[in-house]
């Protein structure tokens, strides 16, 4: 669930391989994909499948959700530093490095015989992502012109919509077959032959090269940087993912440990580090250089608020699909297959939602975004309302398409809205950092919302998944609030 990324048309020069085999556009474009999807694919498959790894590996409920969030968590961080990587040394050859990290961690993954080492191959699965996934949309934009690049947009989109839902019903699928005893690991092993394959057919004959200098902007780039005077933000990535620890590791163990003194101290050493990476990026861009995220781009009140609405859009999604497989397997006792096609729906009506609004009457369409919120609120309400007993009765079933149709709508609405609001300079600027955004988000989702159900579980209040969706539901109504507040939208 994550938006496109805007890249004007390189000069067809800049497709040429170092070997002149470059394969032929849509051999490419097969290639680059199947790397997308097995990306897209790798958040929600593991999401069904975090029960079945709990029970195997006896993780706890926090090393669960920091099994499922690594990965997330570094993907956000490094994915404007892959990026630039990318437009700097090369798009196909990013790309391949990013596809050969992201396999052989995904095999370290399938063989994982301890918490410790899944998550380590997890966080290295992510650093492969990041290095793979930007590269993608830069390699179909170097090949294709015209009516083509429509077309392989068209099907970049479809991969990008398909992969929450394929995802959670291949997850399902996996771990029900149980494939000559080996459990949850054809999820990650299954990754192994595809980038093989991907590897063996495209090696050395992706296009080579990367931002030629006219300036091309890359994610988080500014129009007419240099390939080759820009300069990694290595210093600002550090310290945004130390903040993100700091803050989402005592979320994710306070609560089991019944919050300690230390859990404390490394909140508040997350929070300074997190003023830290805002001092240091204001300090690049003052001196011309070029930050991770840019300050500038925060300067905009609309900018704030359309960030802030996608923020909590995903964060809600990230704390329902990760609590909902866990209520759903352990609570309902549902098989992984019945689990992921209970979610699938979701982003069933999340995908038919993407492609639809823009049918909606213009003079409707600035109502969306509040519209959205307030759906995607009613129906969180209502599930919390329904599951407050001891089922999920199939009316559950039939309001997570509403949510998925309602996440959706405000997502692609607040991006259309908030894009046109960022100033030309800032364009490329706010691609990257919107792409961060997206992943961030859902790690704090999965964090406070683990946290919470699990707190929960020893109270006799609220029922750990009403209490998760009680907080949904008034996250998405207050912030609700402010993404109609008034602005100049177009």
């Amino acid at each position: 669930m994550a938006t496109q990324l805007g890249f004007p048309p390189l000069p067809q020069s800049a497709g040429q391989s170092r070997s002149g085999r470059t394969l032929a556009p849509w051999a490419l474009a097969t290639a680059v994909l199947t790397g997308q999807a097995m990306a897209s694919l790798d958040g929600a498959i593991v999401t069904v499948a975090g029960p079945a790894i709990q029970h195997d590996l006896r993780l706890s409920d926090a090393m669960l959700q920091l099994a499922i969030y690594s990965y997330l968590l570094i993907f956000a961080v490094a994915l404007v530093t892959g990026a630039r990587l990318g437009g700097k040394y090369g798009f196909g050859r990013l790309f391949g490095y990013g596809t050969a990290v992201f396999t052989l961690s995904s095999l370290a993954c399938g063989l994982a015989v301890n918490p410790v080492m899944l998550v380590a191959a997890r966080t290295t699965q992510g650093l492969g992502a990041a290095l793979l996934v930007p590269q993608v949309l830069s390699l179909l934009q170097v090949t294709f012109d015209g009516e083509r690049r429509r077309r392989a947009m068209s099907l970049y989109g479809l991969v990008l919509a398909v992969g929450v839902a394929a995802g959670q019903v291949l997850g399902g699928i996996l771990v029900s077959a149980n494939v000559f005893g080996t459990g949850w690991r054809p999820i990650f092993l299954v990754n192994v032959p595809v980038g093989l394959g991907v590897l063996a057919f495209a090696a050395g004959r992706l296009p080579a090269a990367g931002l030629p200098t006219a300036g091309l902007p890359a994610a988080g780039l500014p129009a007419g940087q240099r390939a080759g005077q820009a300069r990694l933000d290595l210093a600002g990535a550090a310290w945004l993912a130390v903040a993100i620890l700091g803050l989402v590791v005592p979320l994710t163990f306070g609560a089991d440990a019944g919050w300690p003194a230390w859990s404390w101290a490394v909140a508040a050493a997350g929070v300074a580090a997190l003023a830290v990476f805002a001092h240091h990026e204001r300090s690049l861009a003052a001196t011309g250089r070029e930050p991770l995220i840019d300050p500038a781009l925060l300067a905009q009140p609309g900018t704030r608020r359309g960030l802030a609405g996608i923020f909590t859009l995903h964060a809600s999604y990230g704390g329902l699909v990760f609590t909902t497989a866990v209520y759903l397997q352990q609570a309902q006792h549902y098989s992984p297959l019945r689990s992921g096609l209970t979610f699938a729906v979701y982003a069933a009506g999340f995908a038919a939602a993407s492609v639809t609004w823009t049918k909606v009457p213009s003079a409707w369409q600035p109502r969306l975004p509040a519209a959205a919120f307030a759906a995607f609120a009613t129906v969180t309400g209502l599930l919390a309302w329904l599951t407050s007993g001891s089922g999920w009765p199939w009316q559950a079933t039939a309001l997570l398409v509403i949510a998925g149709a309602a996440h959706g709508t405000g997502f692609d609405t607040i991006v259309h809205r908030t894009a046109a609001e960022v100033p030309g300079p800032l364009t490329a600027a706010f691609s990257g950092m919107l792409a961060t955004i997206n992943q961030l988000s859902t790690v704090t989702g999965i964090a406070i919302a683990g946290t919470i159900y699990l707190s929960a579980a020893d109270s006799r209040v609220l029922a750990p998944m009403t209490a998760v969706l009680v907080t949904i539901t008034a996250a998405l109504a207050v912030t609700g609030v402010g993404v109609h507040l008034p602005g100049r939208h177009r």
